[in-house]
């Protein structure tokens, strides 16, 4: 991973888009950058490759970031 997730939580924190592959990290890591996001209120977020997330986690992201996470399920 070319950025840190202090570094994508930034990024996200002041208002841009990301894609990622949730495989790459712990839930906890994507959920404060999703968190990250919603503090922008702006910033949208799409994530793939989330096979390993339960229904439950992807729901409570969802709850952390209304409208502003797409889960890619096509992979």
């Amino acid at each position: 991973m070319i950025l840190t997730v202090d570094q994508l939580k930034r990024i996200a924190d002041s208002g841009g888009g990301l894609v990622l592959d949730a495989s790459l990290f712990t839930f906890t890591q994507v959920k404060g950058i999703v968190e990250a996001a919603a503090n922008n209120g702006s910033a949208t977020l799409t994530l793939r490759n989330v096979a390993n997330l339960t229904a439950a986690q992807l729901i409570e992201l969802s709850a952390a970031a209304p409208g502003l996470v797409t889960f890619d399920l096509n992979d």
